[in-house]
């Protein structure tokens, strides 16, 4: 057994490796799922609108929920062409995150187990969620969300082989 040195400049980057994006249905999805948590607020700033009775409050409170739903919307919209995830020889990295980015590799030989999980919202959208444990914790240390079912069964199966191969 070796432990050769390996210098980072030799390392190939991770900015050439072709991302997979998510379908467009989970851009929907997300779209949606604004859409459903900013009703109630409208509906609750009428509310007040007609309680309180003050032309200031009438004539701000809408013009702020309607910006903060487009910058929302805006937000999830860039969010979603930022979103992929890469399977190489040794690892998968998921990355995502427009404003705020976040991009996490876990190690083929460092995976227990993975599973998928799908919620009532996601099956309408025809979508799951791969989740991915390492050792040392009780909750996934990367979640794939967002994936078609059928993509996140052949990445559950190839992780699961090379995790085989690994033990």
């Amino acid at each position: 057994m070796t432990n050769d040195q390996i210098y980072p400049a030799e390392l190939p980057p991770l900015e050439t490796s072709e991302f997979k994006k998510h379908p467009k249905r989970f851009l929907n999805k997300k779209l949606i799922a604004k859409l459903i948590v900013f009703v109630p607020l409208l509906i609750a700033a009428i509310t007040f609108i007609f309680i309180l009775d003050e032309p200031w409050f009438t004539w701000s409170v809408i013009p702020v929920w309607l910006l903060l739903l487009v910058l929302a919307l805006f937000l999830s919209y860039k969010e979603y062409f930022v979103r992929g995830y890469v399977l190489r020889e040794l690892d998968i990295t998921y990355r995502h995150g427009w404003i705020f980015h976040h991009e996490t590799t876990v190690p083929f030989n460092r995976i227990q187990h993975t599973e998928i999980k799908d919620g009532p919202i996601d099956r309408l959208f025809n979508l799951c969620e791969l989740e991915i444990y390492t050792a040392g914790g009780s909750s996934s240390d990367l979640s794939l969300s967002g994936l078609d079912p059928e993509d996140a069964k052949k990445l559950k199966e190839f992780i699961s082989h090379k995790t085989a191969m690994h033990a």
